[in-house]
């Protein structure tokens, strides 16, 4: 899995937070979790798996302060691939 990661300030409050996911060959992506500082914000069990996927979460975290993300994306075949984002 190829998980890309990013913030974006929000002008109104908090942060926009993309995630882009890309499944290898020979895989799909059958769920995707979200987590903003520790709390979960998007879990779910994709209808079909997919071969991409793309979600973007507006207005979450804290501005000024300590933010991290953790994005769990889980194959078709139950493996999970984890990555984190973490700022100030």
């Amino acid at each position: 899995m190829n998980i890309d990661l990013c913030h974006v300030r929000n002008p109104l409050i908090g942060w926009d937070i993309q995630v882009t996911v890309k499944a290898d060959v020979g895989e799909k992506i059958a769920s995707a979790r979200i987590d903003v500082n520790g709390f979960p914000e998007f879990d779910q069990q994709l209808p079909t798996p997919l071969n991409a996927w793309h979600k973007t979460l507006v207005q979450q975290g804290t501005y000024p302060g300590e933010n991290k993300v953790l994005v769990t994306i889980t194959n078709d075949q139950g493996e999970q691939t984890t990555d984190e984002d973490d700022w100030e």
